[in-house]
């Protein structure tokens, strides 16, 4: 486990800041291979490009950090930087060696993507579900140790849990955050599909998504029952008569012009009664 469990998001940041106060050396470009514990994915190219004018203007003001592996180095944060020296066909660079864990790669990279928070949702879910299963932590302790609150760590890790195709909608930010969480409380993979779609091609919002949503899991709405009319006192106080004359329970159903009175009976017994009184021939 690493040697810094508890010190949190801060100090690692810290840690990587550091690189430009230790002495550096100058490394070969090709010398250098990738991170694999590198969360993301897209880097953008404008912005790879506008770094590699900055460097070619002002130099690399802070060194790449790298590991000595194998006879080759290994980056361990700095990608962007590295790129851009690329870019510029610069043979060497500045970089800091440091003896840094296997364990520690994936943590160091992950914070140094999240000091600049540009991931997309996407990537940084994955980024997430990787420093939680490589490092063995529970949501609770990743929280702890970057800083999070853990609703952010599992709502970020549930994302995952769409379909692929509707990830890279997220990915592109035709669907929002607040768009992708409202879909996970849809049961249907088709349906949310379907209502994100209509995200895109109607713009709903994150509101609607959520009203969808409910319909999809809950139904619609069942239609009221109709109020049944209010009887007048004449006709109630006739239902009162019918009830004393017969001895059961009586109902007028109608209006002035049309209608029915209902007589209840329990029995083939309390049939003949009610028979005898009303036929009495």
């Amino acid at each position: 486990m690493l040697k810094k469990l508890g010190r949190g998001l801060d100090s690692l940041i810290e840690e990587t800041r550091a690189t430009a106060r230790e002495p550096a050396t100058r490394v070969p470009t090709d010398a250098i291979r990738p991170n694999p514990h590198q969360p993301r994915r897209e880097f953008d190219a404008e912005t790879i490009r506008e770094l590699a004018d900055s460097i070619r203007e002002h130099g690399l003001l802070q060194p790449v950090l790298v590991r000595a592996v194998d006879g080759v180095y290994q980056l361990v944060a700095g990608e962007r930087r590295l790129r851009a020296c690329r870019q510029l066909g610069l043979e060497e660079i500045p970089a800091t060696v440091r003896d840094v864990p296997d364990e520690q790669m994936l943590e160091i990279a992950l914070v140094e993507n999240l000091q600049r928070e540009d991931l997309n949702p996407i990537e940084k879910a994955e980024a997430y579900r990787r420093y939680v299963e490589e490092l063995g932590l529970t949501h609770e302790q990743a929280a702890v140790r970057l800083g999070k609150e853990r609703s952010t760590i599992t709502n970020q890790l549930r994302l995952l849990e769409l379909p692929a195709d509707l990830q890279e909608m997220v990915s592109r930010g035709t669907l929002a955050m607040g768009h992708a969480r409202a879909l996970l409380g849809v049961p249907d993979p088709a349906l949310q599909r379907k209502i994100a779609s209509r995200v895109e091609r109607e713009g709903l919002s994150v509101r609607e998504v959520e009203r969808l949503a409910k319909t999809a899991r809950e139904g619609p709405a069942p239609k009221p029952r109709p109020t049944p009319p209010v009887k007048s006192a004449y006709l109630a106080d006739l239902e009162g008569r019918l009830r004393e004359r017969f001895a059961t329970k009586a109902r007028i159903d109608g209006g002035k012009d049309r209608g029915k009175v209902v007589l209840e009976y329990y029995s083939m017994d309390e049939l003949g009664r009610l028979l005898e009184m009303l036929l009495p021939e």
